[in-house]
């Protein structure tokens, strides 16, 4: 036997290079993929699939179950690990990024309402709240400009989903992108587009979600696989951010925000309140997590309501801080930065609308009269109704090329299952179950509550409004991870496990992108999603 492994080992300069032999074997099945494929669809693709089926290849090779990735814990990474982390965040950040600049329809051939956030950025600089955009006389002459029926009447020209208020169109999505990243750049001389603000704003978040996930695991499961690592890290960006990647400009510039600022305010809260112990640098985590997490209210107010999780990691550090100044210090360096924020978005709010709590929404040019939500009241039925269809809503399985719809979140990407697991946490009382607990816990209330609120609020459910929580199931998913692992002797079976989960959770996001939905692609862009289904299923032809 030792004869023969001998003789199976391949030496170049004196260097052991038998990991070319499998190299050589997915090649030699890629092209032969390849050729069925061509010859099948007898198209003009055979190089692109090559490609294609040898990356796939490679992959499985080097995350299959004896791949010391999944034995190489956090306790033992060396450089080479940080690397190879690295170097997974940054192909995950451009494969986001790249994807947002397929289409031309977010720069240049977009609908003008898509633009409300590079109009107000002009607005601003000027040196007032409302768009400088001319306003119809049939419009400004309506007894109710509002209502739709109205304005039809009176044939009535108005810019869609614009807020209109004593004569003037505003803009009702939260204004800190504006301020944050628009208003600095275009000081700098340079104009962004809100697509692009999306993509700074998702490359951060998912930044900050492998940051998350890193100090949850430092904390609870240090002894959790690199690729268990990874995989849990890769799939939460994408169940996060996936439809913000996917529609990139206006609505998801406010969505992607407010993930971002929450994901980084969650971060900087959990180190300050859970696994740091300088004081200083306590105090000044508090203050800079506590104004990203305050300044979702002025990004996606919806989003702001995820502050309900800080609660618990507050009340963990204050259980456990034994100097009564150091509480009260901690606790007004919380406090401050809500405060100040919430002055700001009042005179903000009241410059605009005469009110310190309207944020515009009841000023919407849209299907319906905003007005007439204003005095809703939340019905349970309508509640779980909402809830169910975000979550567990279903189409059957279509035929055609991309062969799945917008389901609801526990069925596009079963790996969010492993979430259930936080909620009975098992395990060494230093690794902060208890803690844990209340956190799930206040993560199921925020879910129930946002969705609530849409539900309530919304003249129509849309799918992109999961955006506002997916990335607190992805809380509960790194949480779950954490306590499989704590009762799993097998850890490299179960990192394996994770990572297929996480390639399926990559496949489907893959396929919604060609989903026919809310402006995506498939609809303005139909030749790319034709070259797209002809390379992919070129059965179909």
């Amino acid at each position: 036997m030792t004869e023969e492994k001998k003789r199976l080992q391949l030496t170049w300069k004196g260097k052991n290079v038998s990991f070319l032999l499998p190299v050589l074997l997915i090649l030699v099945i890629s092209f032969g993929l390849a050729g069925y494929a061509q010859h099948i669809g007898n198209d003009a693709y055979f190089g692109k699939r090559v490609w294609l089926y040898f990356c796939i290849g490679i992959f499985f090779y080097l995350t299959g179950p004896g791949s010391v990735i999944h034995r190489i814990s956090m306790e033992n990474w060396k450089r080479e690990h940080v690397i190879l982390c690295a170097l997974v965040l940054a192909v995950t950040c451009f494969a986001a990024v790249r994807t947002m600049e397929i289409s031309d329809w977010w720069s240049d051939n977009g609908p003008d309402y898509h633009f409300q956030y590079e109009a107000m950025t002009e607005a601003v600089l000027d040196g007032h709240l409302y768009l400088d955009i001319e306003v119809s006389p049939e419009l400004a002459a309506l007894e109710n400009p509002y209502d739709p029926w109205q304005r039809n009447e009176a044939g009535a020209s108005y810019l869609w989903d614009h807020a209109f208020y004593d004569g003037h169109y505003y803009m009702y999505f939260g204004v800190v992108p504006v301020f944050l990243i628009m208003v600095p750049f275009k000081l700098l001389g340079i104009s962004l587009f809100s697509y692009q603000v999306t993509q700074i704003f998702v490359v951060l978040a998912i930044c900050g979600l492998f940051a998350v996930f890193y100090e949850i695991c430092k904390r609870m499961c240090p002894e959790i696989p690199l690729s268990g690592y990874l995989a849990v890290s890769v799939a939460s960006s994408w169940i996060s951010l996936w439809y913000a990647i996917k529609y990139p400009a206006l609505y998801c510039t406010a969505n992607s925000g407010g993930i971002c600022l929450a994901v980084w305010g969650f971060y900087f809260c959990y180190k300050a309140f859970v696994t740091e112990k300088n004081k200083r640098k306590v105090l000044l985590y508090t203050i800079v997590g506590a104004f990203c997490s305050a300044l979702t209210f002025g990004t996606r107010p919806t989003i702001g309501l995820f502050c309900l999780i800080l609660m618990p990691l507050l009340f963990h550090f204050m259980k456990n801080c034994h100097n009564f100044k150091e509480r009260i210090k901690t606790f007004i360096a919380f406090c401050i930065p809500f405060a100040v924020v919430a002055i700001l978005l009042m005179l903000y709010n009241y410059a605009r609308f005469d009110s310190p709590f309207e944020f515009g929404q009841s000023y919407q040019l849209t299907t319906v009269d905003q007005h007439a939500y204003s005095e809703n009241k939340i019905e349970l039925h309508k509640c779980l109704t909402g809830l169910w269809f975000q979550l567990f809503s279903y189409e059957d399985v279509s035929h055609t090329f991309p062969y799945i719809h917008h389901d609801g979140n526990l069925v596009l990407f079963p790996i969010l299952y492993i979430s259930l697991r936080s909620f009975g946490l098992r395990g060494n009382g230093r690794r902060g179950q208890t803690m844990v607990k209340g956190l799930v816990g206040m993560i199921c209330l925020s879910v129930v509550i946002i969705s609530a609120y849409h539900v309530t609020w919304a003249p129509v459910m849309f799918r992109r409004y999961s955006l506002d929580f997916n990335f607190l199931l992805c809380f509960l998913l790194m949480f779950g991870v954490c306590g499989l692992y704590w009762q799993q002797q097998n850890l490299a079976k179960l990192s394996y496990l994770l990572t297929l989960l996480a390639a399926a959770v990559f496949v489907v996001c893959f396929l919604l992108y060609f989903v026919e939905y809310d402006y995506s692609i498939a609809t303005h862009h139909r030749d790319i999603w034709e070259k797209v289904r002809d390379l992919i299923a070129f059965w179909e032809k």
